[in-house]
């Protein structure tokens, strides 16, 4: 047996020193900033608190066994979840979420961002040691600069991105090989695993690489010289390195790019430039950053920036590769400043907060021109001593003791505000509430959803969390037919890729199937259930909900709604379903008392036997973050009109005579005027057509017998040929047998929901989920892979007979 050489072990020993190092700064960081688990600052923050950590407790039901990989009902009507996987899920670190209860999920969060720290650390030491060929102590202090460097301590919020700097060191090494020794397998693999780990994060690797193997290929023509001969044939290997790279990952990568294409991208770029000069400098100073949108987290060590910036000015470095530095640096400080180049960075998206998103590629460049700067200074006879220990590890203390204190600097402004222990009661307190429901509730089919949630007004997958269906939804891979018609319907604002349900809406609650509301306040004609044993919420049953699927006119197939408001489009549904015109809503005139730029008021009169309701249709400049102060009587809310709140609000129960009620729209609290053009419109829901129109649906309804994630069965009996609504979004991915008969399943209400053809009598309907592009990719990975190895093993058979 060969013992390993004592380098082996010496490389072994300083991989882990970089690890444990790692790992201890980030503990003492948490214990520092009184962060859980060492205070009772939450570790939940921003998207985290808000997003992923019930997508981390869906998946880890999903690998309990209580969900399925494929599809939920339990956000938006219904969603394809490869899309959430493949972005928020895919890292391989996130499989430990199984080795922690529920109610330690937080713990888990911690623990996985103090791993892929270390991990961080060692990918990048590995790097500069084997690009470089640096002493170890310099390249610790190189790769622990750019593991803590302000970017990764901003967005520890977003673990999804994080892995993408452990690849990153091992792809660009990739390039390195590729260059210089046409070697293209590393960099194959380290693409496909980045696409594997997070298709976001893959993207802007793969353009970042795409300017950065220019830069090794100057390096490498500057010592060798040029030719087109060989530019042609690293431009064919780069380029199949990439391709290959792909169509390994097409297991994930096709199902991914299917159910994500549904979505379109935003095209409106707001100003050209994102921050100012003030901001931009500060972006590199240790300690300034601040966490307000428009400040770039550039700040990647003092040692290690300045070592990069000299090289710049070492004449001993070829003019080409100071070109190049200068050029590429300029160009990734620019896609943190103009619009254009984020656009692109960002996936032709606009991104929805966390401002630059793409600095952490500055602070990898930095790393490599300060690798290479050190490099130079080694081949310089009287500059050598300065790689001794006895220089670089006080200068690695000082690294230290910068970067802990940049960080505790920027924790102390992102770790605040939230407590693990009212984090923990609120799970707790929720989970309760949901047992209780369905505990007494075992029907296959209804929803729940609620007006309060988590934190702020933003945490609206609990459903995933918890394992209920609820239409509210938070998430960059949900449906987007389905969003588009919640919203459209009056429960959240149209446009946004985000739905909330921030108060229940009868006529729709009943035609969704929402069959209990968890409310602060007494919906109308819900039903209060003080009974619900072990519900600590308030919990109301609506009596009008409708199951999975109803009867409907020819008229709902492939329709798209019509109406100026969420209250004409819901008469248009309910008309498109009868197959009538139907005034389920009739507008109120409100006589408006009060216009001033600070204040604008009615008076609205509530017709008898109506409930009264009210939308605010925002000012087309108003944008997502503009939203202004509603009161409706003695009722205030706070915030209207806005990305999370832009909801159809209730004004008044219904009542024998007419009501006088008064509504005004004001100034939102932090803000110093409001947009003049938002304009409400008053509706009221006539009780009487509604329960005549519901008695008529309930006659012709489907209730299923299985209706699990991605499975839907039952026996439907049709009175005559026709239609059959169905309140899930429509999808390629679903396969119907009607009778055992193969049926297409069609679109209706733009897409938000589905309709089958049925035959008078009897129908036994069973609908099955596949992922689209799930075995097609698959067998394009097998089929990549097993060339690759066939390849290899070509090449080494050819090699041995030299």
């Amino acid at each position: 047996m060969t013992r390993p050489n004592n380098s082996t072990l010496k490389n072994v020993a300083f991989y882990a020193a970089c690890f444990t190092f790692s790992v201890a700064l980030f503990v003492a960081l948490a214990a520092a900033g009184h962060v859980y688990p060492f205070g009772d600052n939450s570790f939940l923050t921003n998207d985290l608190k808000y997003q992923y950590i019930d997508f981390f407790a869906w998946f880890r039901r999903v690998l309990l066994g209580e969900a399925n990989l494929r599809y939920s009902f339990s956000q938006g009507l219904g969603m394809n979840t490869w899309g959430l996987y493949s972005y928020y899920l895919a890292s391989p670190f996130n499989l430990l979420c199984v080795l922690f209860p529920a109610d330690k999920l937080t713990l888990f969060v911690f623990i996985i961002s103090a791993l892929k720290l270390g991990c961080i650390h060692i990918s990048s030491a590995w790097y500069v040691q084997k690009r470089f060929d640096l002493s170890r102590p310099a390249s610790f202090l190189l790769s622990l600069s750019f593991t803590f460097c302000s970017w990764t301590i901003s967005n520890l919020c977003n673990p999804l991105w994080i892995d993408c700097l452990i690849l990153l060191p091992i792809c660009a090494f990739g390039c390195y090989e590729l260059i210089r020794e046409q070697k293209m397998i590393r960099l194959v693999i380290a693409i496909a695993l980045n696409v594997m780990f997070c298709w976001y994060t893959a993207y802007i690797n793969i353009l970042f690489l795409c300017i950065f193997v220019l830069v090794e290929f100057v390096d490498y023509v500057a010592a060798e010289g040029f030719s087109w001969m060989l530019t042609l044939d690293r431009a064919q290997r780069f380029a199949g390195a990439m391709m290959l790279g792909l169509l390994l990952s097409a297991w994930t990568f096709l199902p991914t790019i299917l159910a994500m294409a549904k979505g379109r991208p935003v095209l409106a770029l707001g100003p050209l430039l994102k921050t100012g000069l003030k901001s931009l400098i500060r972006g590199f100073i240790p300690g300034m950053w601040v966490n307000n949108g428009n400040t770039p987290q550039f700040y990647c060590g003092v040692i290690m920036m300045l070592l990069a910036i000299s090289l710049l000015f070492n004449r001993k470095v070829s003019a080409k590769i100071r070109i190049a530095t200068f050029v590429v640096t300029a160009v990734l400080i620019a896609s943190s400043v103009l619009s254009p180049l984020e656009y692109i960075w960002c996936g032709m998206r606009v991104p929805n907060g966390f401002y630059s998103r793409t600095a952490f590629l500055l602070g990898f460049f930095t790393m490599w021109a300060a690798g290479y700067a050190l490099q130079k200074l080694k081949e310089r006879p009287a500059l050598r001593r300065a790689h001794r220990p006895a220089i670089v590890m006080p200068l690695l203390a000082l690294t230290a003791i910068e970067l802990f204190a940049n960080a505790h600097v920027m924790w102390n402004q992102l770790y605040v505000g939230y407590s693990e222990n009212a984090n923990c009661t609120y799970v707790a307190t929720a989970t309760d509430t949901i047992t209780a429901i369905q505990d007494q509730d075992s029907a296959p089919f209804y929803r729940i959803d609620r007006t309060t949630t988590r934190v702020d007004s933003a945490a609206l997958n609990e459903g995933l969390a918890l394992g209920y269906n609820q239409l509210s939804s938070y998430s960059s891979a949900n449906n987007p037919q389905a969003i588009a018609l919640l919203n459209s319907l009056g429960y959240s604002s149209v446009g946004e890729f985000s739905t909330r349900y921030a108060e229940p809406i009868l006529a729709v609650d009943a035609l969704l199937g929402v069959k209990y509301a968890i409310a602060e306040h007494a919906p109308v004609e819900y039903t209060a259930m003080p009974e619900l044993a072990g519900a600590v919420n308030s919990v109301y049953k609506n009596p009008f909900a409708l199951s999975l699927g109803i009867a409907a006119s020819k008229d709902i197939q492939n329709c798209t709604l019509d109406g100026e408001n969420p209250f004409e489009k819901q008469n248009d549904l309910y008309g498109k379903i009868l197959g009538s015109k139907i005034e389920l809503y009739t507008k109120i005139e409100a006589t408006q008392t009060v216009d001033s730029q600070n204040l604008r008021q009615w008076n609205v009169t509530v017709p008898s036997g109506s409930i009264g309701y009210l939308y605010i249709n925002k000012d087309a400049t108003a944008g997502s973050y503009w939203p202004v102060t509603l009161t409706i009587d003695q009722r205030t809310i706070e915030n209207e009109a806005w990305r999370f709140d832009n909801n159809i609000r209730q004004i008044a129960d219904a009542s024998d005579a007419p009501s006088q009620h008064t509504v005004s729209i004001g100034v939102a609290e932090g803000y110093t005027d409001m947009p003049q053009d938002n304009e409400p419109v008053f509706y009221a829901l006539n009780l009487d057509v509604f329960e005549q129109i519901i008695n008529e649906l309930r006659t012709s309804e489907f209730i299923p017998t299985v209706f699990e994630d991605g499975r839907i069965e039952g026996e439907y009996t049709a009175k005559d040929d026709g239609n059959l609504l169905l309140s899930i979004p429509y999808d390629e991915g679903w396969n119907v047998t009607v009778n055992g008969t193969a049926a297409e399943l069609t679109p209706a209400a733009d897409k938000g929901l589905s309709s089958l053809n049925m035959q008078k009598g009897a129908n036994r309907i069973v609908m099955t989920y596949k992922t689209p592009g799930a075995l097609a990719g698959l067998a394009v990975s097998l089929a990549t892979a097993a060339a690759l190895i066939a390849a290899g093993l070509y090449a080494r058979h050819k090699k041995s007979r030299r």
